[in-house]
């Protein structure tokens, strides 16, 4: 390999999260054989239509140096994934999605705590992400985990021209102040 991946298994804190019923789900890191999931799994979550996709994702996949996706299993099926790719100081979210079977059990926080953990890891200064105007779930969801808004981005979403809301998330709590205290 001539680039070492961005991240590794070792990387992974946590490699188990215990959904509402008390059975655990496996956490890893997608490879290409993970496409066909995540496809099945954007669908499941978008009306029947992967807002990325195959190419796009198996370019992502491929990426290994500058992009990635964590998965969680139910046994060896997928139920979840957060696609990332890395810039200059931050991690940007691209995508993040959970069978609609297994939401409502935590699945987003907890992958989303575990990107803040690598970002940590890999020395990067924040989180970024854009999420639809209308999306007030998942808006909540990440101001709870403490990302901030920076911007509405007009006519972001290319399906139905619908405003994105840009939103970071600053890894030891540093919003360009002068602040020394951490997170």
């Amino acid at each position: 390999m001539l680039f070492s991946p961005l991240v590794n298994e070792g990387m992974l804190r946590e490699e188990t999260f215990e959904i509402r019923n008390g059975e655990q789900l496996e956490l890893g890191i997608a490879s290409v054989a993970d496409l066909n999931a995540i496809i099945r799994i954007q669908e499941a979550c978008y009306n029947g239509v992967a807002p990325w996709g195959r190419i796009a994702v198996n370019n992502e996949l491929r990426n290994t140096k500058s992009s990635f996706f964590l998965m969680l299993y139910h046994n060896t099926f997928a139920v979840a994934f957060i696609g990332l790719s890395s810039r200059q100081n931050s991690l940007h979210v691209t995508n993040i999605a959970t069978d609609p079977r297994y939401q409502k059990n935590g699945i987003a926080s907890f992958l989303i705590e575990r990107i803040i953990e690598i970002a940590d890891q890999i020395e990067k200064e924040q989180i970024t992400l854009e999420v639809r105007m209308s999306n007030e779930g998942a808006k909540r969801l990440y101001r709870n985990l403490g990302f901030q808004e920076v911007r509405v981005k007009p006519n972001y979403y290319h399906n139905n021209g619908e405003d994105a809301l840009d939103m970071v998330y600053f890894i030891n709590g540093m919003d360009g102040a002068d602040d020394t205290n951490g997170r």
